[in-house]
């Protein structure tokens, strides 16, 4: 399977990255997101794997999710695609999901 990243989950990922340098210095920062890809591309021999992300049922789209850090790491599988569609802070309002998500 191929491992893919939406337009908005790269975005994600550029504000994880700027957040943490600013917080923690760039190689906080890097390793940070570097640990969110790895474990986003482990998905290609097992997409499976991720528990069902109860908030986006609705969507009827089979939105699934990994933990990295306190991130949920959302993606889908259509076909021979995994696609990460959101990288999404556990911090967050869970109700923000859906409209990211769409």
């Amino acid at each position: 399977m191929e491992v893919r990243f939406a337009v908005w989950a790269e975005n994600c990922l550029k504000e994880i990255y700027k957040h943490y340098s600013e917080e923690a210095g760039p190689d906080k920062a890097f390793e940070i997101v570097c640990k969110i890809i790895d474990r986003a591309e482990t998905l290609d021999k097992y997409p499976e794997r991720g528990r069902v992300e109860e908030d986006l049922i609705p969507l009827g789209k089979g939105h699934r999710y990994l933990l990295e850090y306190h991130y949920k790491i959302i993606y889908r599988v259509e076909g021979g695609i995994v696609t990460v569609t959101d990288i999404f802070s556990t911090y967050q309002d869970p109700a923000r999901k859906q409209k990211r998500n769409k």
